[in-house]
């Protein structure tokens, strides 16, 4: 018999945990009696998680690193398969995390028919291996989507498939106004800022700043410029100051991210989530991205977008350029930055697309929405 009071949800990465987080507030507000239990990192544990593995230990990306730690992901899907089995949860939320999570919903599946499991962010069969979908409509119940898009893959299929709207739009929140902020961390009103996001993890800082660098020496004779590099929370101020900085360049905390994104000129920003949140504040970004060699060319063999960044994606064609591998150089940087602090027929066309990919986005509320699929389920 199916425990109604227990929820186990799965988040497999930093960002799943945020996004868990949010789901369980909102859940506590309808239902402050249940009992959650799940994989989850500091966000879902202070709304009450009762952790079986913790998501810190399994913050991998890319293919290469993935096998690397094989023996890791291994033990979290032991230890959390078991555990839903022992305890026969009447719902199970996973979220993102696809690969874990189908062959997660799989073994549930079979050992528990009745337990209804929830996926949380559509895994991303519009970009590779579109057959997965006969898995997703097998294993799953309930399909809570991000984007514009893809309920309509799911149409002929028979799953409860919701359109949420994306979760960033929930996070954005501006504390600081533009004077406030100028004058917080010492900027010029007269110069434009060009900030950068390097990334959240040690191995896309470690391949992205040395370009960054060359990028911030090479355009430093622009005198109506002022640079900012946003941090990550996972990234001590230490380790980006170890490439050498000029004392000029403002290294801000990503507490602050929307307050930069919102006052730049243009964002040099990885490719990933952060690429969707310059669409939401509609400042024209250049991407930039660089992996292992062996993941990069996994990648290739497997992803067949013509595009990388959700809004050129959304778009369905190229809004900021993309500048990949070896498109990845200062000189590249330069240029595109060049381009469009030279040219305003540009840098205007540029950001009347990304409010068309902002219109598109939906409307704020995507945690509760799950919240209450959640809901209908227990």
């Amino acid at each position: 018999m199916m425990n109604k009071n227990l929820l186990y949800i799965t988040a497999g990465e930093e960002s799943g945990d945020m996004l868990g987080g949010e789901v369980m507030k909102a859940l506590r507000t309808s239902r402050p009696d249940i009992i959650i239990k799940g994989i989850g990192g500091k966000k879902m544990t202070v709304e009450g998680l009762l952790p079986v593995f913790r998501t810190e230990k399994l913050g991998f990306m890319g293919f290469y690193e993935l096998i690397r730690h094989y023996f890791v992901i291994k033990k979290a899907f032991r230890a959390i398969s078991e555990s839903i089995i022992i305890d026969k949860p009447a719902a199970v939320l996973m979220i993102d995390f696809s690969e874990f999570h189908i062959k997660l919903a799989k073994k549930i599946k079979s050992a528990l028919p009745e337990t209804k499991i929830i996926k949380y962010v559509s895994p991303q069969v519009w970009a590779s291996r579109p057959k997965r979908i006969d898995d997703i409509v097998r294993f799953y119940d309930c399909l809570c989507c991000i984007l514009p898009f893809e309920k309509e893959i799911y149409k002929d299929h028979k799953i409860d498939c919701r359109f949420v709207g994306h979760p960033l739009l929930d996070k954005y929140r501006i504390n600081l106004l533009y004077d406030e902020f100028i004058q917080k961390f010492g900027l010029s009103e007269e110069k434009t800022l060009i900030s950068i996001f390097p990334g959240s993890r040690k191995q896309e800082i470690s391949k992205h700043m040395p370009v960054i660098k060359e990028f911030i020496e090479a355009i430093k004779s622009r005198q109506d410029i002022e640079l900012i590099i946003c941090r990550s929370s996972n990234i001590k101020e230490s380790v980006l100051k170890r490439y050498g900085l000029p004392g000029s360049v403002r290294i801000i905390s990503s507490d602050y991210q929307w307050e930069i994104m919102s006052y730049s000129g243009v964002i040099l920003c990885k490719s990933g989530t952060s690429t969707l949140q310059t669409a939401i504040v509609e400042t024209p970004s250049i991407v930039f991205y660089k992996v292992n060699t062996i993941s990069f060319f996994i990648a290739k063999m497997i992803v067949k977008t013509k595009f990388i960044s959700l809004p050129n994606i959304i778009a369905g064609k190229q809004i900021n350029p993309e500048l990949i591998q070896s498109d990845f150089t200062s000189e590249n940087l330069v240029s595109e930055v060049n381009t469009l602090l030279n040219n305003d027929d540009i840098y205007n066309l540029r950001k009347n697309e990304l409010k068309a990919v902002n219109q598109l986005l939906g409307e704020q509320g995507a945690s509760a929405k799950v919240a209450a699929a959640v809901l209908d389920y227990i």
